[in-house]
């Protein structure tokens, strides 16, 4: 057994790594493959590059300098493979890294990303508020496709009031662009509370019209809330970061715009009891505070009239007094003006001596009236008598024998 050629591991692995640095084939070419298991560590990348029958380890020093692939992208790696003889593996040292294919379409795809976030075009400060009731909604996608029906089904289980529209729009395709641009401006001509630019899923490059810089400043344009429903979860557009709002699926922005009928009846509901309850309490409360009140103006009044009551005793017996003294004073004035009128009465006159003269039926008031032969009746209180004037004495003896009497 000892006397059979042999090598060791070590040997046989110096010699396949001599034979691979000795192939001038393998240094500075081109590797083509999918990227899978990237990982990051201390500035170099790892990953492994594979093909439908084949894969192969790479190691990339220093992936700063180049471009940094995703898992499940294509790309062309400029290196050369290396043969490690300590562990026995092959590797691939990729010195410069660059897309292809579909790679080269989501490197354009960052740099448009890149410059439009720039401009603002996702800003959130320019988005809009959903509306609270979107009773007006138009759909803008492939009347054909299956999303328009799953989009009505799901609006029609929670909602028979919505008004549904659609826009028919190519959504893939040499077409698609121009349909999407235009009917998203048909639509916001429209007056709809809500606009969805839907379409199902499919593959990277089904989904580029959405990507498109025409369709992303047509959306940030729009003065109508509009939601941006393409693809599946995992898929991302443009049109997802431009739209107000971004639905995983048609389905799910179908049910975003879609409020519960029944529900918003129960809450209606709801609220009217919680609003005639506290009114109820809200009165309960008023009646209560304007018994209280009566009750305190009441007893003031009360009070207040028990006060006026005494006043206007005091002062209804202060006018009693006042008046009984007024007329007191009053009686006796009128019982002096009487006994001065029964001095002054004629027929009183009469009956103390005096007499009234009369000529020709007229009183004689004064001597200088008559003349000497002058007949004139006197009349007393017990009768009259027929006199004849003798002689006439004027002058002021009379009248002051008068005033003696």
């Amino acid at each position: 057994m000892e006397s059979r050629n042999y090598i060791t591991v070590s040997e046989l692995n110096f010699y396949l790594n001599r034979i691979i640095d000795a192939e001038e084939l393998l240094h500075d070419m081109y590797l083509m493959g999918e990227v899978s298991g990237v990982s990051l560590s201390k500035g170099n990348m790892y990953c492994t590059l594979k093909d439908e029958g084949a894969q192969i380890a790479v190691c990339c020093f220093g992936y700063e300098r180049t471009y940094l692939p995703e898992a499940g992208e294509k790309v062309l790696m400029f290196g050369s493979p290396d043969f490690y003889a300590k562990t026995g593996k092959m590797s691939f040292v990729a010195r410069r890294i660059e897309p292809f294919g579909k790679g080269k379409l989501h490197a354009e795809l960052e740099e448009l990303k890149k410059r439009l976030a720039e401009e603002g075009l996702f800003s959130d400060t320019h988005k809009k508020p959903a509306p609270r009731f979107a009773c007006k909604v138009c759909v803008v996608t492939s009347i054909n496709g299956a999303v328009i029906k799953d989009i009505y089904s799901t609006v029609r289980r929670y909602n028979k009031l919505i008004d549904i529209a659609v826009v028919d729009v190519q959504v893939q395709g040499k077409y698609a662009v121009k349909e999407i641009v235009e009917g998203l401006k048909l639509a916001d001509r429209g007056g709809f509370d809500a606009v969805i630019l839907a379409r199902g899923g499919g593959s990277f490059e089904d989904l580029m019209p959405f990507n498109s810089e025409e369709v992303v400043r047509t959306l940030y344009d729009m003065d109508t809330y509009v939601i941006s429903a393409v693809g599946h979860e995992t898929d991302y557009t443009l049109a997802d970061f431009a739209a107000d709002a971004r639905a995983l699926t048609p389905t799910a922005a179908a049910e975003a715009i879609a409020f519960d009928t029944e529900s918003l009846i129960r809450d209606v509901i709801n609220e009217l009891k919680v609003t005639s309850r506290r009114l109820e309490l809200r009165i309960t409360a008023r009646r209560e505070r304007a018994i209280g009140l009566i009750r305190s103006v009441m007893y003031t009044i009360g009070d207040d009239l028990a006060k006026t009551s005494s006043r206007v005793e005091l002062l209804t017996s202060r006018a009693r007094a006042a008046a009984e003294k007024r007329f007191a004073s009053s009686e006796k004035a009128c019982d002096l003006l009487l006994h001065k009128l029964s001095a002054l009465n004629p027929a009183n006159l009469l009956r103390t001596g005096y007499f009234r003269a009369e000529r020709n039926g007229s009183p004689v008031v004064a001597v200088n009236a008559l003349t000497a032969g002058d007949r004139i009746r006197l009349i007393a209180s017990d009768g009259s008598a027929d006199a004849e004037i003798l002689a006439v004495h004027p002058g002021e003896p009379a009248l002051a024998e008068i005033d003696k009497l």
